[in-house]
């Protein structure tokens, strides 16, 4: 009787009888692709690599348009042109006005050395990153069937936290326009998801976590659980 009931919880709940150590697994990818401990969360400030700075603004016809598909580039080009002002006003960069083209203003920004502390060159754009992620506990795993190239896909539900947060990502005015909750960026739990491609037993590849994200900025003005 025993050992029936013993296998009927380990095919109900995996994680009962699961002894693959997520935790100290998922933490060490997590720890070797943010050897600094401060570039594990990244918000992608616009399309702009670092041989284009010093960076001349421009407008595009439509960019004030609802995104669509039809819009895209020309809506991206508005976020990115009021992300580079919105960072330098917290001194990522010298913002230097130059004049108006069909009555909208025309500015230069340039890198300056704080900007620079926190920059990414990744995907060919300007990202400024922090942050480390530190994974508090591991909840319970699922796996379910890749409907694109077959195979098995286990979701590891995770708690985790941020540490070595700087003071600009507590400002509302920026983690609220990429998406960030308050809990996130003052280093309280919050929940995720880690996905592994699962070869066999105890053979897993990573697919996506919550550590290495980059993301875009939003006119949404809420909060939103990371």
């Amino acid at each position: 009787m025993k050992k029936i009931l013993t296998l009927s919880i380990c095919g109900i709940l995996l994680t009962a009888c699961d002894n693959y150590p997520y935790k100290k697994d998922i933490q060490e990818i997590y720890d070797w692709n943010n050897e600094t401990g401060d570039k594990a969360i990244c918000m992608m400030a616009g399309r702009v690599t670092e041989s284009m700075y010093p960076y001349t603004t421009i407008h595009l016809k439509g960019e004030e348009l609802p995104f669509s598909t039809q819009t895209m580039k020309e809506f991206h080009n508005r976020l990115k042109n009021e992300n580079l002002h919105l960072f330098s006003k917290r001194g990522f960069f010298t913002e230097e006005y130059l004049g108006e083209v069909d009555g909208k203003p025309i500015y230069r920004y340039n890198l300056t050395d704080l900007g620079r502390k926190y920059v990414e060159w990744t995907f060919g754009n300007t990202n400024f990153c922090f942050g480390r992620v530190v994974v508090d506990k591991i909840k319970r795993t699922k796996d379910t069937i890749n409907g694109v190239g077959g195979g098995t896909v286990r979701d590891v539900y995770i708690t985790y936290h941020v540490e070595n947060i700087p003071d600009w990502v507590k400002d509302p005015e920026i983690y609220k326009r990429f998406g960030y909750s308050e809990k996130l960026v003052n280093g309280e739990p919050v929940q995720g998801m880690h996905s592994y491609k699962v070869f066999g037993k105890n053979k897993l590849e990573t697919l996506t976590g919550v550590s290495g994200r980059y993301k875009w900025a939003s006119d949404v003005d809420e909060e939103l659980e990371e």
